[in-house]
């Protein structure tokens, strides 16, 4: 007689779909046995699970165009990769550290050596590194150079956008994806991330109170809303807010130019309540720094108003240290 493991698949196999209900009516088994069989063929990759109770399919597991084979790395190289790189399949698969660098190098470089790679990878880390402080974030005040006044002391990064070559890295992945599908899980796991390198900041500038940059377009929920929320700053918060002057509302990410992005930070982001108390330091963060234009031009205002009149420290959970990409995926 099969396994109850074997008539599943066989049933699956047969329906190319099923919910665990089908499955207990159809063999008569308890609730219990069934999902206990359903977790295992899951973890062992061979049926996948797509919804949420109480509509949860099970099917047999996709094939990928190539395998995924384990390949041994110099340990070095190896937690270099597992601590940073993160791949996402077309149906949504998390696929981090190793499994995940060798399976975008099979699917998108298919030509090249995946140990020629790895240390192409390495070295591209490696010259981000030589941009970090000794708190390990990532100093882009650079940036400021192309704005003719600076208001902004200094901009830091948790992480760099993208890479040349490798592309988006693993924060901007998690942003992006937690932005676009509206993520609670996501939004932790980046707020998680991120308090630590927030906090450094807070405690090396003396920070006296945080900005939040407001998003341009409405959403059920809010990304900056709810990672304001998971990280949970001790310090008052001035409030800021979009107000767009147009007919329709601009996501600065999606301008070409700096001065485009100049001109709608400028009309676009307005301190709430210009009564605001005076703070001698304050640290403006947003989750994606392109231009830095939104971070410069609040700036500018907090400091006409002399809401911040000694420093004011910006940090974006992602950014590129020169140039900026025109972001589709808002």
């Amino acid at each position: 007689m099969s396994s109850t493991r074997d008539r599943i698949l066989e049933y699956i196999e047969q329906n190319h779909q099923a919910r665990p209900h089908d499955l207990v009516n159809y063999f008569g088994l308890s609730n219990m046995a069934i999902h206990k069989q359903l977790r295992k063929l899951v973890l062992e990759d061979i049926l996948e699970k797509a919804g949420k109770p109480p509509l949860v399919f099970y099917t047999l597991s996709s094939k990928l165009p190539v395998e995924i084979e384990k390949l041994k790395f110099p340990q070095e190289l190896e937690e270099i990769i597992n601590a940073n790189f993160l791949s996402i399949t077309p149906v949504g698969n998390l696929l981090y550290g190793t499994k995940g660098f060798i399976y975008w190098a099979k699917i998108y470089q298919k030509n090249k050596q995946i140990g020629l790679l790895v240390k192409e990878y390495a070295k591209a880390l490696k010259n981000i590194d030589k941009h970090k402080t000794k708190e390990g974030l990532i100093d882009a005040s650079s940036k400021l150079s192309d704005f003719p006044v600076k208001y902004v002391d200094k901009l830091f990064y948790q992480a760099i956008y993208s890479l040349p070559l490798f592309g988006r890295t693993k924060l901007a992945k998690l942003v992006m994806y937690a932005k676009q599908i509206e993520d609670k899980n996501l939004i932790d796991k980046i707020a998680i991330l991120g308090k630590p390198y927030i906090e450094k900041i807070i405690k090396t500038y003396s920070i006296n109170a945080v900005c939040f940059i407001p998003p341009t377009l409405p959403r059920k929920l809010q990304f900056m809303d709810e990672l304001e929320s998971r990280l949970n700053l001790s310090l008052p918060k001035v409030d800021l807010v979009k107000a767009g002057s147009g007919d329709i509302l601009i996501p600065q990410k999606t301008l070409s130019s700096l001065n485009e992005r100049v001109i709608n930070a400028q009309s676009s982001i307005f301190i709430k309540n210009i009564k605001e108390p005076s703070f001698a330091n304050i640290l403006l963060i947003d989750d994606v720094a392109g231009s830095g234009a939104s971070f410069n031009e609040t700036a500018k205002k907090l400091k006409a108003l002399k809401i911040g009149f000694k420093k004011i420290i910006a940090f974006a959970f992602v950014g590129n240290i020169k140039g900026y990409d025109v972001i589709r995926q808002i």
